[in-house]
């Protein structure tokens, strides 16, 4: 008997006309649908046959249709505009559009509820992810509102935050950060410590590969696997944006306690030619600040045009030097602010450090 593990397998394997096949042979007809979708991304996304993925969405659109529960038939339209907008098509906001009538006709206002969260994760996998925001919020509020125990409304609520989990493990860095954070607070408050400690560190990952931090890449940073990441940076990324990369990954290594970080930095700019932004020169001061290469974070931020972006870079690493008892040079570098009052800030700061204030 054929499985949805089965089907995932040959997809993952490039084994498309097997895995059309095996899909026929599943009972389920929402994994049949689920499953046609992944199958059209995954032939866009691998250069596979693209003349098969209309009639593949076809397939999944006609059996999504035939669905009678309108918790499958929402779910079923949700991933057909997710995957409609992972391949660019501008109908994924029609099915997005009938996702959500279908959750609205749910009269069980928890039901409602969760549902509207299913379409939310699909709408962030989409690519959408302000109105992905915009739906769990309804959600929340939906289960919030139902007139039924505190503990099944808890028990709701969990399921919106793993969802929330869920969809930013599936996004780059910058759409997963507002999720994770979500997710986070609705485990703290609700005291489920484990997966809270879980998103909290997926969340400060996130945070710190803004850059590069596609999912595979923080998925290998989670698991300890630093070298792999570097090399997946160095094979999709060039120039200043693969240096950028190889820095946040020497910085979680930093925070993460992990020895070889200097090493790291060091071949990050090997062979270095670029020309960095404004916005690159600032970031790359202060990750390179907190790393401990102030020469090289000097450098950077001296070339920031702006005035007030500069100051701040220059206390960064006049405070980190500190930090690591190196006064004087600390001082020197705070002489440099331009702003006078940010300058005798950092400088009292510094003293503060020193008298281990």
């Amino acid at each position: 008997m054929v499985t949805r593990e089965d089907v995932e397998t040959l997809i993952k394997r490039g084994y498309y006309e097997e895995a059309l096949y095996s899909i026929g042979e599943l009972e389920d007809p929402l994994e049949k649908v689920e499953l046609l979708v992944e199958l059209a991304v995954e032939i866009q996304r691998r250069g596979g046959p693209e003349d098969w993925i209309p009639d593949i969405i076809d397939d999944a659109v006609y059996l999504a249709e035939k669905l009678k529960d309108p918790f499958e038939r929402a779910s079923a339209f949700a991933s057909i505009g997710s995957a409609l907008g992972e391949l660019g098509y501008e109908e994924s906001e029609e099915f997005f559009s009938r996702a959500i009538d279908e959750a609205e006709r749910v009269g069980d206002p928890l039901a409602r509820g969760v549902l509207l969260a299913h379409v939310a994760y699909y709408l962030a996998l989409g690519g959408y992810t302000e109105t992905a925001t915009e739906v769990f919020n309804v959600a929340f509020d939906t289960i919030i509102g139902a007139e039924t125990s505190y503990a099944k409304k808890v028990d709701a609520i969990i399921q919106i935050a793993e969802l929330m989990e869920s969809a930013g493990d599936s996004l780059a860095s910058e759409g997963a950060i507002g999720l994770y954070r979500t997710a986070f607070d609705i485990f703290d408050k609700l005291h489920v410590n484990q997966k809270a400690a879980v998103v909290e560190k997926k969340l400060a990952l996130a945070e710190t590969v803004r850059e590069v931090g596609l999912p595979d890449v923080r998925r290998a940073l989670l698991e300890g696997r630093y070298r792999y990441a570097l090399a997946l940076v160095g094979k999709r990324y060039r120039g200043t944006k693969r240096l950028m990369g190889s820095l946040e990954i020497a910085l979680w290594m930093k925070r993460m306690n992990v020895t070889g970080y200097p090493s790291v930095v060091e071949e990050a700019f090997e062979g270095y030619k670029g020309s960095p932004s404004q916005e690159e020169l600032e970031r790359m001061a202060l990750i390179l600040a907190e790393l401990g290469s102030f020469e090289r974070a000097l450098k950077f931020a001296l070339a920031i045009d702006e005035m007030e972006k500069r100051a701040e870079a220059l206390k960064t690493i006049a405070i980190e030097m500190a930090k690591r008892h190196r006064y004087e040079m600390a001082r020197t570098v705070a002489g440099e602010i331009p702003d006078e009052t940010l300058r005798e800030e950092t400088l009292m700061e510094i003293a503060a450090l020193e008298g281990g204030v």
